[in-house]
């Protein structure tokens, strides 16, 4: 049984629920043997414990994504077996599902949308590559973290190539909005139907609709082998038509007529919004032939020579001419015309099969073509448009960069505008980001020491770009940071004149009681009382002196406190106590002596004394009655 503040398989600490789905729910956790570093823990639902079936799924799931290691994959770290429940513990991705985001912000720009379906398509490249089938694609199974990069997840029900799937006969796995025609028909899915649900979230993306709705599940599933996919220029036409033509070529209704990969989407996706393509017509299928076609409107084919037909009236204009022709000559034509005309159409042919000749080796031949411009594009994103441009990605350097973000191309060489023949090689610059700017990790309920020895050491931060503030706390302990600037997740520049900012605790302060209120001293007991009253602490640290006097009415009383009394201290500071021990004069002292001491001994102790305990004559003794030998010297003195 999962408990929320609990200790999961004695490692992780269970901080609430997340997610529950069909089969598993997650949880939000904490790796105890990581520095409580936050992750994601998927168990199989109880009622699953004994499905050998679903715990066949659900280790699939696991097997399925320990393979895979991609920044746009949602990474896995552990996978085991605790008190009869499987469970996944993955990385915590702390931000929102796709599909949240659609909701909230879609129509996305075109920019944002090829943005993201790239990263989701380079996700499936690498789970293409291992043999792994997701076929669940849906913005669902998208996470989008802080940073705005995008995590493929939930491979529960994907499918290794090689192997035998679980899937029952005419049983469909999959939500039924982003399922391929074929899977809908009940066949195995394949990476063209990973790359149809593709299609339909970036159909999502730029409309902010799904393409097909229904009553039920079947109707859905109907509409995907039977219906075309809407227009999506209708519903936004901010969207160019090449970009369009992207969606629907990758959701062809037949297989054969999508993409045969996510990289031959990724580099079409990635052309999709440049002039070059601008005006194209829309892509349609012929159903005849099932061939793949984009069909202008209103084409007419200039060597076509069959004859005009009217149809309006159904007559055949051109053999109508034709006739009308043969009336004016109807006499046999001359061996010598005839002779000319073979002559004329041998000469035509022979100059059109020249032109073909010439035009062939121009195609082939090497033209000059400007370098693109990929700046800010990912590095998928700028192959593809290099390619595009009939030229070839040379080297990929990686440079440091304080204008363009980690993993975002900085520039080309040759430099973009440069003109150069096709098939030239074109070096890309990929940034590193700025190696002096960090990303803050969270140092709140951390000890000062602590976070300063990780920024000196991880960040080599010195000591002068890091401002301690104290500030006094019931809740956290002396030494414990309360708040920071920068937050977590935020960006600080090491080579700035910025600041870290740390709140410090000081922990709880209480007031050190006065020892003579009103005037009237306390005795080292009643002192003893108001300092455990006032909260104090009472230990080895409440420390009690004891001086030596001659003064009667001073004995027990208290004359002297450190740190002195009004001053803020913590619970458990080092309190020191002096008071007063009365020692009795030798029997050296003169009668004039022993008369002035009982005069003094019928003063009133227990009220304001005339002077000071510390007054009188004394020595100091710790614990003890205290040495007389000054009292004698004293005396003498009096004598």
């Amino acid at each position: 049984m999962i408990q929320i503040g609990k200790i999961f398989a004695d490692r992780y600490r269970i901080i609430k629920e997340i997610g529950r789905g069909g089969m598993a729910n997650v949880y939000q956790g904490e790796d105890t043997f990581l520095s409580n570093r936050k992750v994601a823990i998927k168990v199989l639902r109880s009622n699953f414990e004994n499905d050998d079936i679903a715990i066949a799924r659900f280790q699939r799931e696991a097997f399925a994504m320990a393979e895979l290691s991609h920044p746009n994959i949602v990474g896995i770290s552990d996978v085991g077996e605790f008190e009869n429940q499987q469970y996944i513990v993955m990385e915590f991705v702390d931000g929102p599902t796709l599909k949240q985001n659609i909701i909230q912000k879609a129509p996305f720009s075109n920019e944002e949308a090829i943005e993201i379906t790239t990263e989701i398509l380079s996700a499936m490249e690498m789970a293409h590559s291992h043999g792994i089938i997701h076929r669940d694609l849906k913005p669902q199974n998208v996470l989008v973290s802080p940073d705005g990069t995008v995590k493929v997840t939930d491979f529960g029900i994907a499918k290794a190539l090689s192997e035998t799937s679980l899937t029952q006969t005419n049983t469909m796995f999959g939500s039924v909005h982003y399922l391929s025609p074929e899977q809908a028909r009940g066949s195995n899915a394949t990476v063209q139907s990973d790359i149809y649900a593709i299609g339909i979230i970036l159909f999502e993306l730029l409309t902010g609709q799904i393409p097909f709705d229904g009553d039920s599940a079947v109707a859905i599933a109907l509409k995907h082998f039977q219906e075309n996919i809407p227009s999506i220029i209708n519903i936004n036409p901010e969207v160019p038509q090449a970009l369009e033509n992207v969606v629907i070529w990758a959701t062809a209704k037949d297989i054969r007529d999508r993409y045969a990969n996510v990289e031959e989407m990724m580099n079409d996706l990635a052309t999709s919004i440049s002039l070059d393509r601008k005006g194209e017509s829309k892509l349609i299928f012929k159903k005849e032939s099932d061939a793949t076609k984009i069909m202008p409107a209103n084409l007419i084919n200039p060597y076509d020579t069959k004859p005009l037909i009217d149809k309006k009236e159904g007559n055949d204009v051109a053999a109508s001419s034709e006739m009308g022709e043969n009336k004016k000559t109807q006499s046999k034509k001359s061996k010598k015309k005839k002779a000319k005309r073979n002559l004329l159409v041998l000469a035509l042919i022979m100059l059109l099969v020249v032109a073909g000749v010439a035009s062939a080796w121009l195609l082939s031949s090497p033209k000059n073509v400007e370098v693109p411009s990929v700046t800010n594009l990912t590095e998928t994103q700028a192959e593809a448009k290099i390619k595009a441009a009939n030229l070839e990605v040379g080297t990929v350097h990686k440079q440091q960069s304080s204008s363009v973000a980690t993993g975002k191309a900085i520039k080309t060489n040759p430099t973009s505008g440069s003109t150069v023949r096709t098939r030239s090689s074109v070096d890309l610059y990929i940034s590193t980001g700025n190696e002096n700017v960090i990303t803050m990790d969270d140092y709140v309920g951390e000890d000062i020491d602590d976070a300063m020895a990780a920024l000196l050491k991880d960040f080599n931060i010195s000591e002068n770009q890091v401002v301690q503030k104290e500030v006094e706390s019931d809740t956290y302990a002396a030494g414990i940071i309360i708040k920071q600037t920068p937050k977590k997740g935020e960006k600080f520049d090491t080579s700035s004149n910025d600041k870290i900012t740390f709140e410090v605790s000081k922990g709880k302060k209480i007031q050190v009681p006065d020892y003579k209120p009103n005037g009237i001293y306390m005795t080292y007991q009643d002192y003893r009382a108001a300092l455990e009253q006032a909260g104090f602490t009472m230990g080895d640290n409440i420390i009690f002196r004891a001086q030596a006097s001659t003064s009667p009415q001073s004995d027990g009383y208290v004359w002297n406190v450190t740190p002195e009394p009004g001053a803020s201290v913590s619970p458990d500071a080092t309190i020191s106590v002096t008071y007063s021990v009365y020692t009795a004069p030798s029997t050296t002292t003169t009668t004039t002596t022993s008369a002035t001491s009982e005069a003094s001994t019928t003063s009133e102790p227990t009220k304001t004394p005339e002077s000071s305990p510390s007054d009188s004559n004394t020595s100091t003794a710790e614990g003890t009655t205290g040495n007389t030998n000054s009292e004698k010297t004293t005396t003498a003195g009096t004598n």
